[in-house]
């Protein structure tokens, strides 16, 4: 093997992560180089010559390598799932899968989650101010104690989601269909629910000054909204 070979890929992944696509590529270069390197020294090439000829045949790879490292840090990031306590205002996250991500304690603010895979994802504690969630699929996701003050939920799936703590007022429900989700102290002044379907639906909160016109409901969720004093004049029982 040429050390003088050897410390050139060195030198050359050294400022890469340790990653397996990334460390599979350097071995499999190392490999062809140093067959390379021997078969022109057996044409007649001397020592240096043939090592010139064969750095020469590399070509340019720094883009093939930061290409794969940068698309494979993002896998690691989706797989790794944490993006808590950061500040990810404006952030670009439409259309990922990411099931179970935690996004707690985190800026979020106008961040676009749009057509995004989101099941059983934790969004504690932070700022979702403004945040696209149209057509995601939030299936048992944990948005807790958050700001959710002006997002956009249409289209999206909101089965078994837990929105306890969390301030919704304002918030457009409107012909959405909702199965298993939790209302345990959330803001709901001025959010609108009409038109909404509602199945097993578990609201705790102050909800006087929640629109539910046309909605329909199953007896044990109108019975809890009752209890709380909702206005249901013009919802129907299923």
């Amino acid at each position: 093997m040429n050390n003088r070979l050897t410390k050139y890929l060195d030198d050359i992944f050294s400022r890469y992560e340790d990653i397996k696509p990334i460390r599979e590529l350097k071995e499999e270069l190392s490999s062809d180089l140093q067959e390379r390197l021997l078969d022109l020294k057996n044409e007649g090439f001397d020592e240096d010559a043939a090592y010139q000829r064969t750095i020469a045949s590399v070509g340019e790879i720094s883009e093939l390598i930061e290409s794969i490292h940068a698309n494979t840090t993002k896998l690691q990031q989706i797989v790794g799932m944490d993006f808590s306590m950061k500040n990810l205002q404006n952030s670009d996250f439409k259309a990922i899968r990411m099931h179970g991500g935690k996004f707690n304690y985190s800026n979020l603010q106008e961040s676009d989650f749009s057509q995004s895979d989101l099941k059983y994802c934790t969004f504690k504690c932070s700022n979702l101010d403004r945040c696209n969630f149209d057509g995601a699929d939030l299936t048992g996701a944990a948005i807790t104690k958050s700001n959710l003050k002006g997002a956009s939920f249409v289209g999206s799936i909101l089965d078994e989601v837990d929105f306890g703590s969390s301030e919704l007022s304002g918030v457009n429900f409107d012909n959405m269909t909702f199965k298993g989700t939790v209302f345990k102290h959330t803001g709901l002044r001025g959010t609108t629910f009409r038109n909404a379907v509602f199945h097993q639906v578990t609201f705790n909160t102050e909800v006087k000054k929640a629109v539910f016109d046309g909605a329909q409901m199953d007896k044990a969720t109108y019975a809890l909204l009752k209890g709380f004093k909702a206005n249901l004049e013009k919802v129907t029982i299923i």
